[in-house]
């Protein structure tokens, strides 16, 4: 079994191969152990012991008057550097991972270039060497945000780039004379005080893997230099062909370095904290800080670290007690964390994701409550929204159009606040609970408390101190409630049953818009059948089977299994392995399916407009009768916009447009079209089928990476979109249901009928429906009036009279009344007469009792043995003053 330390130590054995360079050799530098980790390093001190790790060395690279340096402006002397030595600058992708079906958000500058096609990991890249200012969101170290002075949800990879390595690109080499060059020459970087760390990368799964070179200066690490060289695959280690450079440069790290602040987060945010400090009256007090800044990388809060018990043992030992930490301390530590938030959530939000409780959404959700916990714990009063605004103001230049989000952001944290607020009454009286019970909370807990009622640690934390009852919290709580960056496979069914191994895969003519084929049968197993080539859509990308005939059989399945199409029919064939048959499709069927599947696309591109980029397709169904598509949306979607969605998406077709079909090389296809392509996931495959829609002028509304089949050169066939329901089916996503083409017809005809016989039923014209039925509305609720107020009256008789009997147990039978009116006798007659007893049931045997205040009776015990002495069976429940329930003859 694979692991990084054990690929350290082979490595490492090799050494000379894997992690000498020439520069090493012509400047010096010396290979040592460190004395604390064990790991080996590269350094031109030759009396250094420690490796230069945080976890060992205080940082040391603060200045007494620390710079203010621009974000992009420092980008730009980064990138200047890297063009001036043979490197293309290229646009960040996404933070969120469309193109990889099993990363939520981009992780590493790598990932924008990494490709999966079967099992296996590939690169496509625009230029080669490149860099790109990537944004990568990480949420493995939420609670050390704002404590350690360098973690981040959101930072800048400084991807820098060498791919196809002996053909293309570089290698070990060039690789650290570069890095050298910078972080000596253009950094500032004492190169006494560097050194370069041998560990390994590998990708989480190992699919990928390489020695890698981190560079340390002054306890900071500035860059991670990977060689990718090996994959594993099915139990075997083998060499790449093509080998990747892949250096991560921790930009953030780079700006705080040169700036020299205590803190990343005050060269990062600088005037984002400024803000801060002013609104909400807080200063952090430099002197103070300055005490734990040095040794702040030793906190991790982690699983076996205990970082917060370390935090305090610090804070401790320097000096500072525990008021000082608590209110000095603490408050800056949550400012910063506030600042890394909101940056993440606005590039999450740009890049189309949504704080939820579903997939990546849910770490979203998690960081945005936990600023709404720092802003209520300590008082912080502020505008979240000028923090976003001022975010955008500080990239502008690097990453342009962040502004344009702005307006949903806004809704979103509206949304999300009022949630918050709800969850919080609610979790108070649970965590009291907690308190009085004197419960201990682990990880498992914890968990459960965030997913069934968002609560947070740190509101648990702030709470109970409220209360003056501290309720300890594991340093590695989020740990368990935090979504892991690989996406959770589902299980694949295997939806066939037939044997198809060792059969080659089929031909499909149904791309080709064939409907009619003789076929030749490759294998028969009860009613299963596949052939070589076949013009019968086997089900998928939302899309359902044609159907149709084999040798006059009807074909009432067809699914696909691993190429190899497999067809259901409605009864075992005759024929055999071998023979020829004639596939007839039902077109009828199928136009019905491309016209819904084609109208999908207009739906998710009207959806996008009317509510925003971030309405991604989350899901979709291509059926006969009717389709639906489920997108993303941060509430539920109201008549308004119903309306508006149905409107557009139909604009498309009274204008006119176009479907057209390209066959793309993946990276063109990203080129051109971008990565909205991939709706719903990424395409495991080098080339893709793109469905493209335009209008007459040439103008793009949608084009998306489909297999399925589309109304081409056909589109009148699409007809009249009619949305007829949507539903909230999970937190964050909406499920818009419509029909389309002939079945649009279908369901027009329907309501047709349906209003047809209301006419006749109501006797009111169709065309005064409106009217009419809410002049009949208005009859009946006067009837119902006119009806409560004479059982109003019956009951007030029949109670009077009851209560004037001198019999103190009264059991009548009152065969029509309601239940709920011999309740109100009962009520009224016991409250008349507290010396009765009254039983009252009516003819479908409900039954109810009432004894009155002064009459020693208990009614549900007379009741059971009124029922018992008569023969009955009694169902139901009550108390000493009033039951009911029915009564069941016995059975014989």
């Amino acid at each position: 079994m694979l692991n990084k330390n054990s690929l350290r130590e082979e490595f490492s054995k090799d050494y000379q191969k894997y992690y000498s360079t020439k520069l090493f050799e012509e400047k010096g530098f010396v290979r040592k152990k460190c004395r604390e980790c064990g790991k080996y390093f590269w350094t031109l001190d030759k009396s250094r012991e420690l490796c230069g790790d945080s976890e060992h060395e205080p940082y040391s690279f603060f200045k007494d008057s620390p710079k203010k340096i621009g974000y992009v402006d420092f980008w730009n002397k980064f990138a200047e550097f890297f063009k001036e030595n043979g490197h293309v600058e290229i646009e960040k992708y996404p933070v969120v991972s469309r193109w990889r079906p099993d990363l939520y958000f981009t992780i590493a500058s790598i990932q924008d270039f990494q490709r999966i096609e079967g099992n296996k990991m590939g690169f496509e890249y625009p230029s080669n060497p490149l860099i790109v200012p990537q944004i990568c969101l990480r949420f493995n170290d939420i609670p050390n945000v704002g404590v350690t002075g360098r973690h981040l949800t959101s930072f800048m990879m400084a991807g820098q780039h060498a791919f196809n390595y002996p053909s293309e690109g570089y290698w070990i080499d060039r690789t650290i004379e570069l890095n050298y060059k910078f972080l000596t020459e253009v950094l500032g970087v004492d190169k006494k005080k560097l050194t370069y760390i041998e560990d390994v990368w590998a990708m989480g799964d190992f699919s990928e893997f390489g020695p890698d070179l981190e560079a340390f200066a002054n306890g900071l690490e500035l860059v991670n230099n990977v060689f990718t060289q090996f994959s594993y695959s099915e139990g075997k280690v083998s060499e790449l062909k093509g080998k990747v450079v892949d250096v991560g440069w921790g930009f953030e790290r780079l700006l705080w370095f040169a700036s020299g602040n205590y803190t990343l987060y005050d060269a990062v945010f600088h005037r984002e904290l400024e803000y801060l400090y002013e609104k909400t009256g807080f200063h952090p007090n430099r002197e103070t800080y300055a005490k734990v800044a040095g040794i702040s990388g030793l906190i991790d809060i982690g699983e076996d670290k205990e970082g917060q018990k370390k935090e305090l043992e610090i804070i401790k030992r320097n000096g500072i007690d525990e008021k000082e930490y608590l209110e000095e301390i603490k408050p800056a530590q949550a400012l910063y964390a506030i600042v890394d938030h909101t940056r993440t959530l606005l590039f999450a939000i740009h890049d189309g994701a949504l704080p939820s409780n579903v997939s990546g959404g849910y770490n979203l959700r998690i960081i945005l409550r936990r600023v709404f916990d720092f802003m209520d714990r300590y008082g912080f009063k502020f505008d979240l929204m000028d923090l976003f605004r001022m975010h955008c103001e500080d990239l502008e230049g690097l990453y342009n159009g962040l502004e344009d989000s702005l307006d949903v952001i806004s809704k979103i944290v509206d949304i999300e606040r009022k949630r918050y607020d709800q969850m919080k009454s609610k979790s108070e009286r649970i965590i009291k609970g907690i308190i009085d019970k004197n419960e201990e909370l682990d990880r498992g807990r914890i968990k459960v408390l965030y997913e069934s009622e968002g609560i947070t640690p740190e509101f648990i934390e702030s709470y109970s101190r409220r209360m003056g009852h501290f309720i300890s919290v594991p340093d590695n709580y989020y740990e368990s409630i935090i979504k892991g960056d690989f996406v959770e496979k589902e299980k694949k069914v295997k939806k066939v049953s037939i044997d198809t191994d060792g059969l080659p895969n089929t031909i499909k003519l149904f791309y080709d818009f064939d409907n009619m084929s003789d076929s030749k049968v490759l294998r028969v197993s009860g009613n299963y059948v596949v052939l070589d080539r076949t013009p019968f859509y086997a089900e998928g990308g939302g899309q359902e089977a044609d159907h149709g005939t084999m040798n006059g059989i009807r074909v009432v399945d067809v699914q696909s299994d691993l190429g190899v199409i497999v067809h259901r029919l409605e009864s075992p064939p005759s024929f055999k392995q071998g023979d020829f048959v004639r596939c007839v499709v039902d077109m009828d069927r199928r136009i019905r399916l491309m016209a819904h599947h084609t109208a999908t696309h207009l739906i998710s591109a009207a959806a996008r407009d009317v509510l925003g980029k971030h309405a991604w397709q989350e899901g979709a169904h291509k059926g006969e009768e009717k389709a639906h598509i489920d997108i993303a949306h941060f509430e539920k979607l109201d008549d308004k916009e119903i309306s508006e969605i149905e409107m557009k998406a139909n604009s498309y077709i009274f204008h006119g447009i176009k479907v057209s079909l390209h066959d793309m090389n993946r990276g063109d296809a990203e080129s051109k079209f971008g990565f909205s392509i991939y709706q719903g996931h990424g395409v495991p495959s080098s080339r893709l089928r793109i469905i493209e829609v335009d209008d007459l002028n040439g103008n793009l509304i949608d084009a998306e990476a489909c297999g399925g089949l589309h109304l081409i050169n056909r589109e009148s066939l699409i007809g009249l979109i009619k949305i007829i329901s949507t539903s909230r089916i999970h937190d964050g996503v909406d499920r818009i249901e419509f029909t389309a083409g002939p079945a649009s017809l279908d369901y027009v005809r329907s309501i047709e009928n349906k209003i047809k016989n209301v006419s006749k039923m109501t006797n009111i014209d169709s065309d005064k429906l409106e009217t009419g039925i809410s002049s009949k509305i208005a009859e009946l609720e006067a009837v119902a009036k006119y009806s409560k107020e004479l059982e109003g009256k019956l009951i007030l008789a029949e109670s009077e009279k009851l209560a004037k009997e001198k019999d103190l147990v009264l059991i009548k039978e009152f065969t029509d009344y309601r239940k709920e009116m011999l309740r109100a006798i009962v009520l009224d007659v016991t409250n008349r007469s507290k010396e009765k007893m009254v039983v009252l049931y009516n003819k479908e045997y409900e039954v109810i009792a009432c004894a009155g205040e002064d009459s020693g009776a208990d009614a549900l015990e007379y009741l059971k043995s009124y029922a018992s002495s008569n023969s009955f069976d009694f169902h139901g429940g009550g108390s000493a003053h009033i039951a009911e329930g029915k009564l069941f003859a016995h059975k014989k």
